[in-house]
């Protein structure tokens, strides 16, 4: 039986997303166009997916069969319209395909399987000591066997394996993991392992593809995203894709300089951002940065116990982290900037708070922005969850596979 749309096909606005082509040769193409419009607004019928789509009616009539098919789409129930007959929505299919995602530091390895929504369905960790290269392929091997497991599902339906290191790994390397990481092939040589695609992203960019998936980044096309993590990142999405940059290098924000003659950084400059925030300047602050059992968790305990030093650097945190938004926003003119990774949610949203009055902007003065900034997902899992979403970012991204982006295994 069908149910009244809240809004009738005529009024519904829908926005145009990646556009498809005619051309038969790019059905691949045009498959993902239609799952990108479908993810992007949660639901659409098979007129509003053409109008977003730019498609003949035809050609999205058998797209749609064909995700169908293939359990990527479910249809819901019938809606009324005010003309014509009632209409199905499509909406993805979250048990359709899964995705595993990897974080590990020197201590911690932790992978986690999740749905195309988004949504954990199982995780796993073990514990490590600065594990070699050869030594982290192993540990990588045996999480994601064991989540697959933990999750029931067959090897078959899994996209891909996303994999989260500190970055920029292709310049210096995850080197706080373990030696022999510098100019390691993680990708392949995981991948030959497992018998599944691997996708190797820093944590600031699979972060911000995790917001751009299942987020309120959604509605954005122009975002930064600046991942608080043992240093300070940023992943940059500009026109609806994932920036890296010509070396692989963009969005290390923490070494822009916010203090003339400031703390001491490592890569030889003084008053590098992230030395002011970060998990590290955290630790600095409390005299804990050589102290092994320092954990996001502990500064969780110190903020509910408003400790004087803790609540210090969160001060200081802020006012460095209110003059790097104005230096974000006037090189980049983001729709928003989201605040997110390894920080609790608890001192996420405290260190916002924080921010207000944020400094006068050029960019928000020309046209003022509904919200200059959002938290982001922001929890010590926070690298995992985001490299479980760049296999499938990938996988459905209609404008990376046009332009020969690896897929991970459309058939």
């Amino acid at each position: 039986m069908a149910t009244e749309k809240n809004k009738s096909a005529e009024n519904h606005a829908v926005k145009s997303g990646v556009l498809g082509t005619n051309l038969e040769h790019a059905k691949e193409h045009n498959l993902r166009a239609v799952i990108d419009a479908v993810r992007r607004h949660g639901e659409l019928t098979r007129a509003e997916i053409t109008r977003a789509t730019a498609l003949s009616v035809q050609t999205i009539s058998n797209l749609v069969a064909e995700l169908e098919q293939r359990g990527l789409l479910i249809a819901g129930e019938p809606q009324k319209a005010k003309r014509g007959q009632p209409a199905r929505p499509y909406r993805l299919n979250s048990q359709g395909g899964f995705s595993v995602g990897i974080q590990m530091d020197h201590q911690l390895a932790l992978a986690i399987l999740v749905n195309l929504a988004g949504e954990e369905c199982a995780k796993t960790q073990k514990t490590v000591s600065r594990p070699s290269a050869e030594e982290g392929i192993e540990i990588f091997a045996r999480l994601v066997d064991e989540v697959i497991k933990a999750g029931k599902v067959e090897k078959q339906r899994v996209f891909g394996v996303g994999v989260a290191i500190p970055g920029p790994f292709d310049v210096s390397g995850p080197t706080g993991v373990g030696p022999g990481w510098v100019g390691y092939p993680l990708e392949d040589n995981l991948s030959r392992r497992i018998g599944l695609p691997v996708i190797v992203e820093n944590d600031a960019n699979a972060a911000a593809i995790a917001e751009r998936l299942h987020g309120a980044g959604k509605k954005f096309d122009n975002f930064v995203y600046v991942f608080i993590g043992m240093g300070l990142g940023a992943g940059l999405f500009l026109n609806g894709q994932i920036y890296h940059g010509v070396r692989g290098a963009a969005g290390e924000i923490g070494h822009i300089l916010v203090e003339t003659d400031g703390k001491v950084c490592e890569c030889g400059n003084k008053g590098c951002f992230e030395q002011y925030v970060s998990l590290r300047a955290a630790y600095h602050a409390l005299g804990e940065e050589d102290n092994h059992h320092s954990s996001p968790e502990n500064l969780e305990k110190l903020f509910e116990a408003k400790d004087p030093a803790f609540m210090s650097w969160l001060q200081e945190a802020a006012e460095k982290l209110r003059i790097g938004i104005l230096a974000l926003e006037s090189s980049f003119d983001p729709e928003v900037i989201f605040i997110g990774g390894l920080l609790p949610p608890k001192i996420a949203q405290a260190l916002l708070d924080l921010l207000n009055p944020l400094l006068p902007s050029v960019v928000t003065q020309l046209k003022p922005l509904e919200q200059r900034v959002l938290l982001g997902v922001s929890a010590p899992s926070a690298p995992a969850h985001g490299a479980a979403s760049v296999p499938i970012f990938y996988e459905f991204n209609a404008e990376l596979y046009s332009h020969s982006k690896k897929p991970a295994g459309w058939a």
